[in-house]
């Protein structure tokens, strides 16, 4: 039975970005439960606790809201350091891996997969990610598209064939880094998952191209863990009104804008079309901003952002 302990993952199953946190929940052993929400607009379960932001996934710990995959893994890896997924000597390696398989190879995989699918995709995908990223879903662009965008992807798949060839070198070569799957084996894992779901010829011919690359994939994801409990949005939102944020000391650095607690400050990511989500700050710090009283969130959540790939401004009044 879910808790205001239990952590629970806000996702849908087709959902590339889900799947990523979802392997570093099974590679950890970590009990958690899921609320399968919408791919797209309206989200009316998820938005009291995110203030708007509508991104799939969002992690909840009680009254502690975590958005964007890149912070939900960073704070798994933190709170339950069991089965460690950075280990020494990898600190930092992996943040940088994510920010290309996270947005240069996952543009290269999104385009892939509308293109070639584009004529079966709901009209409703299309439009709710046109209004998202402000870019052209149009058959004709996405067909136009796709022959170059598959040059690329193959083109990035190679760099993992060469770090796995240069691994084995070395006297590993099992996994991207050492001799146990890390956290940049969970980065790298998406794309392909994510092409090989929904394109699967086009993949299959690229990883027979790559076969380190095969037989990564293969291992990785026959990786076993805890089955989620399912819980309904009204559930999760029920523990989050009768939970409170764990606590979290006022702070802030030498921020560049010299944001402060207490002052009114909006964010949004960087890479699509500006969706603000206002609310009070209580901590800032390089990697990670905090807010509460979130307009339109429940107003004793903390609601949890990372910096990079982020926009922050201060509101004024």
């Amino acid at each position: 039975m879910a808790s205001a302990q239990s952590i629970i993952l806000h996702q849908y199953e087709g959902s590339p970005f889900a799947e990523k946190v979802r392997l570093a929940l099974r590679l950890k052993n970590l009990a958690w439960s899921k609320v399968d929400i919408p791919p797209v607009m309206p989200k009316p379960d998820l938005m009291p606790l995110t203030g708007g932001y509508r991104r799939t996934p969002v992690l909840q710990i009680g009254a502690d809201i975590y958005c964007d995959t890149a912070l939900i893994l960073r704070h798994l890896e933190a709170r339950f350091p069991d089965n460690a997924l950075v280990t020494a000597g990898q600190e930092g390696t992996h943040c940088m891996i994510s920010s290309w398989t996270d947005k240069q190879w996952f543009q290269t995989s999104v385009g892939i997969v509308f293109g070639a699918n584009i004529d079966r995709l709901p009209d409703a995908l299309k439009k709710d990610r046109e209004a998202m990223t402000g870019r052209d879903f149009s058959p004709e662009g996405m067909k136009a598209r796709l022959p170059m965008l598959k040059d690329q992807w193959r083109a990035q798949l190679s760099w993992l064939e060469e770090r796995l060839e240069a691994g084995r070198g070395a006297g590993s070569g099992q996994w991207l880094f050492g001799a146990h799957p890390g956290m940049s084996d969970v980065h790298a894992h998406m794309n392909i998952w994510f092409v090989l779901k929904n394109v699967p010829d086009f993949a299959k011919t690229c990883l027979q191209e790559t076969p380190r690359v095969q037989d990564w994939f293969d291992r990785i994801s026959e990786s076993k863990g805890q089955e989620p409990e399912t819980l309904t949005g009204e559930e999760a939102l029920k523990l989050a009104r009768e939970a409170s944020p764990r606590l979290l000391a006022a702070s802030a650095g030498t921020e560049p804008q010299g944001l402060r607690p207490g002052e009114r400050i909006a964010i949004t990511p960087d890479d699509m079309v500006p969706n603000w989500v206002t609310g009070e700050l209580v901590s800032a710090h390089p990697n990670k901003l905090t807010l509460y009283k979130v307009d339109g969130a429940i107003e004793t959540l903390h609601i949890h952002f990372p910096r990079a790939g982020y926009l922050v401004k201060r509101v004024e009044d």
